[in-house]
């Protein structure tokens, strides 16, 4: 996309939606158990931009990790899930 975009990647806003959105202590196992309703790994579930599971800090980490390497600017999320995340929010709303 960015070689498409070439010089209007930058005005562009990249945008995900969020299908999987748990604060666990442990994702890896919540990870291998949810993965093959969507017929994925485990591994490649945590590697998805469209579930974001872990820890407050796990889950902040994560999405500035998409920030950094797909330009991902703006997330959505089913609404069951706003009050769990609200805490990942509140810590991104400040960068």
């Amino acid at each position: 996309m960015r070689e498409a975009a070439g010089e209007r990647f930058g005005s562009i806003e990249l945008q995900t939606r969020i299908h999987l959105a748990v604060i666990t202590d442990d994702a890896h196992s919540l990870a291998a158990a949810a993965a093959p309703a969507f017929g994925i790994t485990g591994e490649q579930a945590l590697a998805s931009p469209h579930a974001l599971m872990g820890t407050v800090d796990e889950c902040v980490d994560t999405v500035q990790r998409w920030r950094e390497r797909w330009g991902i600017s703006y997330i959505s999320l089913m609404g069951s899930a706003a009050e769990e995340m609200a805490p990942v929010v509140e810590r991104l709303a400040g960068l």
